[in-house]
């Protein structure tokens, strides 16, 4: 600025803002403070105050400047509009008319400046807005929670002594805060031009969500092969038993035999006088050489035959009870990664059996997924923080 120039007041900066074409601008914060005849920091402070009390829009552009749009319902009385136009310093400025929408005069009523309802349009996408960044941001943290928990489990169990566990633990949780903060913190450097600052926080970001990636990945890995294997186990087990069971209800079923053994024994003993005859010469008909002596010890040969067969029919009723006694208490599993063989069952019906997956296949997908979204709590809470920032601006 000369020398015969004087700088702004708040009021005339912010009617010369009001008076740029549809009260908007592309410029920077250093550009701002040349022309109003300010300190840069000064400019940037009462640049904030107008967009937190929404007489400012600041929306921050692609090649480095921001585009401030002024508020209409904020815009300053005309007296203030007047006095801007009519000072030394707004004279050396190219300064558009201002044109404020009124009310008529000629209908009776005082001039006012046009008022954004509650119910308009501009009010509910900004609610919207708000609502949007809030739920972004409270995702953010609790995804971002659940991998701190994770990491520093993981990390905690990687120490030989307590020392080195809370070590090792604290160092996985500083990994994950890091990851969350930064690519908040780089979107601002970049915003702000410190480009340099930017690159450093993004080259940080890379690192820490490396490691936080290895120790998700553990601990998705061990917990995942520990339950898989555990339900392998059970799965084995209820296999076996099952194909026992039908084992031992087959050759059950074959056994017609329907007596007890103690019945039959009292037969046998009711029967062994009729072979009186051959039983010492047959050694209680049990070294039969002749037909005669077959004959007669036939009845006590088929007695004991029966017996026999009602014993292992018994021994055959235990074990079956004992077995289905154990698979009763063995849990409901049928296979050891359902989701996994049903995940690949669908995926080939969906393609008509044009791509093939296996359960190992979707085993690994999902790991890789339960590793990536923790890590992605920061990007989220970029996210939010760009959403809170546009809040103001309308569709």
């Amino acid at each position: 600025m000369t020398d015969h120039q004087q700088w702004l007041t708040e009021t005339q900066a912010l009617a010369w803002l009001h008076g740029q074409p549809d009260g908007t601008i592309a410029t920077t914060v250093s550009d701002l403070a040349r022309t109003w005849g300010w300190n840069r920091s000064t400019t940037s402070r009462r640049i904030k105050a107008w967009v937190t009390s929404g007489q400012l829009v600041r929306t921050p552009g692609l090649d480095g400047r921001s585009i401030f749009t002024a508020r209409t319902p904020d815009v300053p009385q005309p007296c203030d509009v007047a006095a801007a136009l009519a000072s030394p310093s707004a004279k050396s400025l190219v300064m558009p008319t201002v044109s404020l929408p009124v009310q008529s005069a000629a209908q009776g009523e005082h001039p006012v400046i046009g008022v954004v309802q509650h119910g308009s349009p501009i009010a509910v996408v900004r609610v919207t807005r708000a609502a949007g960044s809030a739920a972004l941001a409270a995702l953010a943290v609790a995804v971002a929670w659940f991998g701190i928990r994770i990491n520093a489990w993981y990390g905690g169990t990687l120490g030989r002594t307590p020392e080195a566990s809370a070590l090792l633990s604290g160092l996985s949780v500083s990994a994950d805060v890091l990851a969350l903060i930064l690519p908040t913190t780089a979107r601002t450097l970049w915003t702000d031009r410190q480009r340099m600052a930017a690159a450093v926080a993004w080259a940080l970001w890379t690192i820490t969500v490396a490691v936080a990636l290895m120790a998700t990945v553990g601990f998705a890995a061990l917990n995942i092969a520990d339950t898989t294997a555990a339900r392998a186990k059970t799965v084995t087990e209820r296999a076996a038993l099952t194909a026992r069971i039908e084992r031992l209800r087959s050759e059950r079923g074959g056994i017609t035999e329907s007596r007890s053994v103690a019945a039959i024994e009292a037969e046998l003993q009711r029967t062994q006088p009729g072979a009186a005859t051959v039983w010492r010469a047959t050694a209680g008909c049990r070294d039969v050489t002749l037909p005669a002596s077959a004959e007669v010890c036939a009845p006590v040969l088929a007695l004991r035959q029966a017996q026999a067969t009602a014993e292992w029919r018994d021994v055959l009723d235990a074990e079956l009870r004992d077995a289905e006694s154990e698979l009763r208490v063995l849990p409901s599993v049928m296979a050891t990664d359902p989701q996994a063989d049903t995940a690949a069952r669908l995926i080939s019906w969906m393609s008509f059996g044009l791509v093939t997956v296996t359960s190992n296949d979707i085993h690994l997908a999902r790991i890789a997924g339960m590793t990536l979204v923790p890590q992605l709590a920061g990007l989220v809470l970029m996210l939010a923080a760009t959403l809170w920032q546009s809040r103001g601006q309308s569709a």
